[in-house]
């Protein structure tokens, strides 16, 4: 059993023009909601094998303000995950190592948006896929999981999601 969760990133701040979108930082409603996700993962009681993220500024802030809600779990910033294509992401996810059962990815979208409707079985909730489809906003949350033995068959196989959980939810 393999289960990939998404957050893509906090609101970002767009109030200096000369600031690169790799060095944007997050606003102050994306740390309120960032606070807010790490209550919801820490409540949820999600256990992560590993963390993966972007390296941008706000996916990098958005990680630390969750981190104490993943424990002592290990985060591997990737340059490879500063990426807007869910090709790049769901090649990414087919290379994991298969040692870990349970990861979560910290990014960009559209790729994450996409990347999860792609993976996304018609055994999913339809309410979920539907919210979903509509917009996946900044530090909203999801997980997928599929009973594939090696994250290689990702793109191959498709996975049920089985939730999907904005800041404004909760």
């Amino acid at each position: 059993m393999k289960k990939v969760s998404f957050l893509r990133h906090a609101k970002s701040d767009w109030s200096s023009p000369i600031v690169s979108d790799h060095e944007r930082c997050l606003a102050d409603r994306g740390r309120k909601a960032s606070l807010k996700m790490k209550d919801f993962l820490t409540n949820k009681k999600n256990q992560f094998e590993i963390v993966f993220s972007s390296t941008a500024t706000r996916a990098v802030e958005t990680i630390e303000i969750v981190r104490p809600a993943l424990k002592n779990t290990d985060v591997i910033f990737n340059k490879d995950l500063y990426t807007f294509d869910d090709n790049v992401l769901i090649d990414f996810i087919s290379q994991i190592s298969d040692e870990y059962s349970s990861v979560l990815i910290v990014g960009h979208n559209p790729a994450i948006q996409e990347a999860v409707l792609r993976l996304s079985s018609s055994n999913s909730s339809s309410d979920l896929v539907y919210r979903l489809e509509t917009k996946y906003p900044t530090g909203a949350f999801s997980s997928l999981s599929s009973d594939i033995a090696s994250w290689s068959h990702t793109g191959d196989t498709l996975f049920e999601l089985t939730d999907f959980v904005c800041p404004k939810d909760l």
